[in-house]
């Protein structure tokens, strides 16, 4: 996968919601309005607003927020807010999530968040749900739609843009033929002009940042140009085959190896470059292939050895997709999904275990190389 940094800040749309009454829950008779409003500054944070106009004593108020994403758990986010003692009819408060200190969400990100009040006899007033979209409003997006992806660029012309939708199709279908993956729900792909367009829309980004994908959000970000666009079309199919493969795998219990994740994204692309493919006959004429074990892990951050790492994943995929075929291979996923361990997984569909999968895959590419 392209360098992941945590997460891409693609903006919130700068959204001003007019303050105006919101509908009032409430354990109790008296009269509570409460006036909700949200700004929202693109790549810093988003503030939530709260007027609330009463004659009750107000002890306790709580921002309540739940972030849609893929999620295992229902996880809502509950803040509490000082409550000002200067004045108890009318109370303006706010509170600002910051992304600068929390890191960010990616672009489309809905937010869907409630205020909670207590007054000083323990009666409940809670607001009716509203919802804020956290998108990047800097430039003038234009949409195009096919096969459960939607491409979002802001620059080129309408062929610029069916180029790319090509190279995601193209992705999907070498990914469905030879390997059964496809996409299980909608994803989003947000073209940026360049890298350094890229970077500017993320908080803290890397110098190397050239794109990234959120899986659990279904969202790719990514700097193209037409400079770059070989490289770019190969790291477009790279990280929409990391989409797939967590859609086809994600479960809340196990991740999958990390040789078949970046495997599959090397195998989207098409070929092996020449550049990797140096590593990969360079490491087996010196007898120093990583072992599919260590290929588990993440891989090293040196560069040859890096490197090396995702030529060899890219040979492991590609030698269960030649050997054992497509049904193999997408049982495998299925039985990741299912929250199998590595072995275990290997072992029902293939009937061998990493150890020997190691050995199977090195006489393999011992024979390509060496023989």
């Amino acid at each position: 996968m392209l360098k992941k940094i945590a997460l891409v800040l693609l903006s919130f749309v700068l959204m001003m919601l007019s303050f105006a009454p919101i509908h009032v829950q409430s354990s109790s008779d008296a009269a509570v309005t409460l006036n909700d409003s949200v700004d929202v500054s693109f790549p810093d944070y988003i503030r939530f607003n709260l007027k609330i106009a009463t004659e009750i004593t107000v002890e306790d108020l709580r921002l309540h927020y739940i972030v849609e994403r893929k999620s295992y758990t229902a996880v809502t986010q509950e803040i509490k807010v000082a409550v000002p003692v200067s004045s108890q009819s009318n109370i303006s408060v706010n509170w600002i999530w910051d992304m600068r200190t929390t890191g960010s969400l990616p672009s489309g990100t809905v937010i869907r968040y409630w205020w909670t009040v207590s007054d000083n006899n323990k009666n409940l007033y809670q607001s009716e749900q509203s919802s804020v979209r956290f998108d990047d409003d800097e430039y003038n997006w234009q949409q195009l739609n096919e096969n459960n992806v939607t491409l979002h660029w802001y620059y080129g012309d309408d062929d610029f843009a069916a180029d790319l939708m090509q190279t995601c199709q193209n992705a999907l279908q070498r990914l469905g033929e030879d390997t059964g993956a496809y996409l299980e729900s909608p994803v989003r792909i947000y073209i940026y002009s360049s890298s350094y367009a890229l970077r500017n829309a993320m908080v803290f980004a890397k110098e190397w940042t050239g794109g990234v994908a959120y899986p659990a959000y279904g969202v790719i970000a990514i700097g193209i140009s037409n400079s770059n666009i070989e490289w770019s079309r190969k790291a477009l199919a790279h990280e929409l085959a990391h989409l797939v493969t967590y859609q086809m795998t994600s479960n809340p219990y196990n991740d999958i190896p990390v040789w078949l994740n970046e495997g599959i994204s090397m195998y989207a692309e098409g070929e092996l470059e020449k550049d990797y493919e140096y590593y990969l006959k360079s490491a087996v004429y010196n007898d120093s292939l990583i072992s599919v074990q260590s290929l588990c892990s993440p891989f090293s951050s040196y560069s040859e050895q890096s490197y090396l790492s995702y030529a060899e994943s890219y040979s492991i995929v590609a030698y269960l997709i030649e050997e054992y075929g497509q049904q193999k291979m997408h049982q495998l996923l299925t039985v990741f999904k299912d929250g199998s361990t590595y072995n275990n997984a290997l072992l029902t569909v293939y009937g061998f275990d990493l150890n020997a999968l190691n050995e199977l895959w090195q006489d393999y590419i011992g024979q390509i190389y060496v023989y």
